[in-house]
């Protein structure tokens, strides 16, 4: 047996129904994430930012927005992330020269149906 027989044995896991189900709740969750926190964190810092035009001497307000500048940057960067740490993985386990359907192939063809 060589050694890209083995990885396809090892990891053909992508192709299990239960892997593929998972994976797109998941992706799934992680797009809604997206669009729902920016969102959110749009309107609340549009309300912070009208408290402190009506009250300037409030201190507290500028520590919020800040937070929550922050917690957009970071939402936005969990896409990225996650795809980071799916190549670590292809790399991690030898998908350098495409031998078998890695993490990252298996992240974008993730579906709910299991027709793979």
């Amino acid at each position: 047996m060589m050694c890209g027989d083995i990885m396809n044995i090892l990891f053909d896991w992508c192709s299990q129904c239960g892997v593929q189900k998972v994976m797109y709740l998941i992706k799934t969750l992680v797009n809604i994430i997206r669009w729902v926190v920016p969102i959110g964190l749009i309107i609340m810092t549009s309300l912070d930012i009208a408290k402190k035009v009506l009250n300037p001497d409030e201190k507290e307000g500028q520590k919020k927005i800040m937070h929550r500048v922050i917690a957009g940057l970071i939402v936005f960067f969990v896409p990225l992330f996650i795809r980071v740490v799916l190549k670590i993985v292809d790399i991690g386990l030898g998908n350098s020269t495409g031998a078998y359907s890695g993490a990252v192939d298996c992240w974008n063809k993730a579906t709910l149906n299991c027709s793979n």
